[in-house]
C-alpha cells in the first residue's frame, strides 16, 4: 500500500475534472430565453442526457459510498435490490410516464391540484422540497468526508463542503437544466468506468485473487443470499413476522423496500420526472428510461461487488481498526489505488455529488416557483410564461436564478450537521424511507380512485409521512412501538397513506364528479373493457 494518502498529480486531475464542468454552465449561460428553457430545457432534450441524467440525478457520492458500506457489513444478500429495476420498469414506462406526457406539467405536484385541491399539491410539494433539502446536505456532506480521508487532512473537511456546495450552485445557477443535464452525461460515463476499475483493484489487492475473496467472504457468512434471524425457525407465525420487521436486510425488505423507493422515485420525485417532462417526446422519454436501467443494474452490481470485496481487502491488508465503515472505501482509494486512476475515483465521487446535487436544486426551485410562487402569489396553475413579454420572462429567470443561488448556499450550511445522523449508509435510507412512501401513496390515491376525496388524502398523506418518521427515527427518538428495520419505513409509511386516505373518504366529503376526469383512465385515455382495449374521452380541462 502507497499508505500515504492521494498525491498532489490526484487532486490535481480531480480539480481539473470538477473545473472543466463548469465551462458547461458558462456555455450555456445565454441560451435561456424563458423558465421553460431555465427549468425544462424548453422540452428537446434526446434520450442520452435524459437517461444518463436520471441515472447521475439518483446515485450520488451518496450512493456511491453507502452501498459498498452496506455491502461491506451485509454482505452479497445486497445484491437483492436490483430487482427493483424489473419490477419498477413498467410502472414507470407504461403507467406514469404517458400520463405525465399528457398532462405537460412543470411539477409532478401540479397534477395534485387538479385531482383534489390546492392544499394536498401544497403538501406533497412541501414533502418533496424537504426531502431533498436533506438529502443534497448529506449528498454535499458525503464526498467532502472523503477527500479529507483521501488526502490525509491535507483538504480539510469543512473547505471541502464550501467548494463543492459553492461551485456546484454556480454551475446550476448559470446553465439551467440543460447544463446540469449535459454534466450528467459526462458524470455517468466517468462514474460507470471507475466502478469497473475499483472492481479490478479490489482482486488485484488481495493475495490470490478471485478465489481467495470468495472464500474469505464465504467464511464470513458474506456470501449468503437469505438472511440468517435467530430465533426465527422456532417463533410462532406472529413472531416471525415481528423478527422480520426488526431485522434491517432480509430478502423480503430487499425487494419490497426497493422496488417502492425506485417506484416512488421514478414516478413522483421531482427531480425524476423532471428530466421526463425535457424529453422531446414521450418516445424519447422512455428511451432515455431504458438507458438509465442498464446504466443503474450495473451500477448496483459494481458497487456491492466493490464494497463486499472491500471486506477481504480490508482483513488482508490490515486497515486500521479507527476507521467507521465509511471510511473503509475512501482509505481504499487513497492507498490502494495506483496514483492518476485515484484521483480520477475522486472526481468521480465529487461528480457524483454534483449531479444529485445541481439536479435536486433545479428540481426543489421549480417546485417553489411553480407550486408555491405561481399557484399563491400569482394565482395561476403553474409557472409557465408563454404568452409574457420578453421583459417579464427575462425576469422570472433572474427569480429562478437568484432563488438557486440561495437554496445552494441553504444547503452547503445544513451539510455541516449530517454527520451526527450516523452511518451514510443508515442516514440516506431513513431519508428516502420517510418520504418516498407518502409521495407515492397519495398519487396512487389520486390516480386510480375516484372515491378518495381531498381532506381524505391530505389526511393520509400527513399521518403517511409521521409514521415514516416515527418509524425512521424511533431507535433515535428511544419510542419502542415504532421500531423496524431500516428499509421498512417506507413501506409503512406507503401503507398506511393509501389504507387511511382511502379509508376517511367514505366519512370525510363526497367525491366530486369532475375530479374523476383527472383519474389515470381519463388523462391515458384508454380503458380496458370485456378483455379489449378501447378508447374513451380525454379529460376536457387537461391542458392541450
Amino acid at each position: 500500500m502507497k499508505a500515504t494518502g492521494i498525491t498532489t498529480l490526484d487532486e490535481l486531475i480531480a480539480v481539473g475534472y470538477i473545473a472543466s464542468i463548469l465551462t458547461i454552465g458558462i456555455y450555456l449561460y445565454k441560451r435561456q430565453k424563458s423558465t421553460e428553457d431555465f427549468l425544462l430545457a424548453g422540452r428537446r432534450m434526446g434520450w442520452l442526457p435524459v437517461g444518463l441524467s436520471l441515472m447521475a440525478s439518483l446515485t450520488s457520492a451518496v450512493g456511491y459510498m453507502a452501498y459498498p458500506a452496506g455491502a461491506f457489513k451485509h454482505g452479497l444478500i445486497m445484491l437483492w435490490m436490483a430487482m427493483a429495476i424489473p419490477i419498477s420498469f413498467p410502472v414507470v414506462v407504461y403507467v406514469f410516464m404517458p400520463f405525465y406526457h399528457k398532462l405537460r406539467v412543470y411539477t409532478a405536484y401540479e397534477y395534485l391540484e387538479r385531482r383534489f385541491n390546492a392544499y394536498v399539491r401544497a403538501l406533497a410539494s412541501a414533502i418533496f422540497i424537504l426531502w431533498r433539502l436533506t438529502w443534497m446536505a448529506a449528498v454535499i456532506y458525503v464526498p467532502s468526508m472523503v477527500l479529507e480521508t483521501v488526502t490525509n487532512g491535507r483538504i480539510p473537511f469543512a473547505l471541502s463542503v464550501l467548494v463543492l456546495g459553492v461551485l456546484t450552485t454556480i454551475n446550476s445557477t448559470l446553465g439551467g437544466i440543460r447544463a446540469i443535464m449535459w454534466s450528467d452525461v459526462v458524470h455517468s460515463f466517468v462514474m460507470l468506468s471507475t466502478l469497473l476499475g475499483a472492481l479490478v483493484m479490489v482482486v488485484l489487492a488481495v493475495p490470490g485473487g478471485l478465489a481467495e475473496v470468495w472464500n474469505t467472504l464465504a467464511a464470513a457468512g458474506k456470501t449468503a443470499m437469505t438472511a440468517t434471524i435467530k430465533g426465527f425457525d422456532q417463533a410462532s407465525l406472529f413472531g416471525k413476522l415481528k423478527l422480520y420487521l426488526y431485522t434491517d436486510i432480509t430478502v423480503v425488505s430487499l425487494i419490497v423496500t426497493y422496488s417502492l423507493q425506485k417506484m416512488g422515485n421514478y414516478c413522483v420525485d421531482q427531480v425524476m420526472v423532471q428530466r421526463y417532462l425535457t424529453a422531446k417526446s414521450l418516445r424519447t422519454s422512455q428511451q432515455g428510461f431504458v438507458t438509465n436501467c442498464a446504466a443503474y443494474l450495473w451500477y448496483i452490481l459494481a458497487v456491492n461487488l466493490t464494497g463486499a470485496g472491500l471486506f477481504v481487502v480490508a482483513k488482508h491488508l490490515s486497515f486500521p481498526q479507527s476507521l467507521n465503515i465509511d471510511q473503509v472505501f475512501p482509505y481504499f482509494i487513497a492507498n490502494v489505488m495506483p496514483t492518476g486512476i485515484a484521483g480520477i475515483m475522486v472526481a468521480a465521487i465529487y461528480g457524483a455529488s454534483m449531479s444529485s446535487l445541481d439536479s435536486g436544486i433545479n428540481s426543489c426551485v421549480t417546485a417553489i416557483l411553480n407550486d408555491f410562487y405561481a399557484r399563491f402569489r400569482l394565482g395561476k396553475y403553474n409557472i409557465g410564461d408563454e404568452k409574457e413579454s420578453p421583459e417579464a420572462r427575462q425576469a422570472r429567470i433572474r427569480i429562478a436564478r437568484s432563488s438557486t443561488f440561495v437554496l445552494g448556499i441553504g444547503i452547503t450550511f445544513f451539510a455541516f450537521f449530517v454527520g451526527k445522523m450516523g452511518d451514510i449508509f443508515t442516514y440516506s435510507q431513513k431519508l428516502i424511507n420517510m418520504f418516498t412512501g407518502p409521495l407515492f401513496g397519495v398519487f396512487m390515491l389520486g390516480m386510480f380512485t375516484r372515491r378518495v376525496t381531498a381532506p381524505a388524502a391530505l389526511i393520509g398523506g400527513f399521518v403517511g409521512f409521521v409514521m415514516g418518521c416515527l418509524t425512521a427515527f424511533s431507535k433515535l427518538l428511544g419510542v419502542q412501538v415504532f421500531m423496524v428495520g431500516v428499509l421498512w419505513p417506507a413501506t409503512i409509511a406507503f401503507t398506511v397513506t393509501v389504507v387511511l386516505g382511502y379509508a376517511l373518504s367514505f366519512v370525510m366529503g363526497k367525491p366530486i364528479p369532475e375530479a374523476a376526469q383527472w383519474t389515470w383512465w381519463n388523462i391515458v385515455g384508454v380503458r380496458w373493457r370485456a378483455g379489449r382495449r378501447v378508447a374513451v374521452r380525454f379529460g376536457a380541462n387537461v391542458r392541450q
